[in-house]
């Protein structure tokens, strides 16, 4: 459920943010009426496209909460089909079962240690040690997406910023008379919208790698130990 509140974050935080500056200012004068799609108006097309950035997000952290859990990686059926498959020396069916489609992690990485049973015991836990990491790697990359998104957000943001400001100046340095204070103001606070927008997709995007890094770790642990203790009955032969 934590995982799946993050979908949540972007709307939520942009609402907030268009609640707050529609509120009257100290001295009871106007008031800023900015609508939500007035405040992604003024990200102009950087603003639109970290939107495309969190949508992005969201769908990234729907598929790992679903592909990056327990009963993926190592479900209970498997493991209880394994440890009847080895009971019954039925070393080859594993190995089927690891090249039939979609396979679990803890099966993939008994089936490379079963392989090699005819080398030793220690030839048996050097593969499955060896196929574990490539998995392993495989996982951390695929949740990668979500750390570069988390890295390239506020960069976006702040070269909306930048841009916005210097149209803004500009647009100012050729104005005929003085400069209003406000209108400088009015064309900063759009130009950081991005950079709000950026970092409102950042934040949430960073703190959901770091669950998902943490949990393939500790599913990988897992995973290796009982693929260990699945094949400790090949010592015996």
């Amino acid at each position: 459920m934590k995982l799946l509140r993050l979908s949540t974050t972007l709307a939520l935080a942009v609402s907030l943010l268009a609640t707050q500056a529609g509120a009257a200012d100290a001295g009871g004068g106007n008031a800023l009426n900015y609508t939500l799609i007035d405040l992604i108006k003024f990200g102009g097309w950087v603003g639109y496209l970290i939107i495309l950035l969190s949508v992005v997000a969201v769908a990234l952290v729907i598929e790992y909460a679903l592909s990056i859990r327990q009963k993926a990686l190592l479900p209970d059926q498997d493991i209880d089909r394994l440890r009847s498959l080895i009971a019954g020396g039925r070393y080859d069916d594993i190995v089927k079962d690891a090249t039939d489609g979609e396979v679990s992690f803890v099966t993939t990485v008994v089936a490379a240690g079963v392989k090699e049973r005819s080398r030793g015991y220690e030839a048996v836990v050097r593969a499955m040690e060896n196929r574990a990491d490539e998995l392993t790697g495989r996982l951390l990359r695929k949740i990668e997406h979500l750390n570069m998104i988390a890295n390239i957000s506020p960069m976006l943001g702040l070269l909306g910023t930048v841009m916005g400001m210097v149209t803004s100046f500009n647009q100012i340095s050729v104005a005929v008379g003085g400069v209003d204070p406000r209108r400088l103001a009015g064309g900063i606070f759009e130009a950081l919208m991005t950079t709000v927008m950026g970092l409102i997709v950042a934040i949430p995007a960073l703190y959901a790698f770091g669950i998902f890094r943490n949990r393939v770790d500790g599913l990988v642990a897992e995973a290796t130990t009982h693929a260990e203790e699945l094949v400790e009955p090949l010592k015996k032969l």
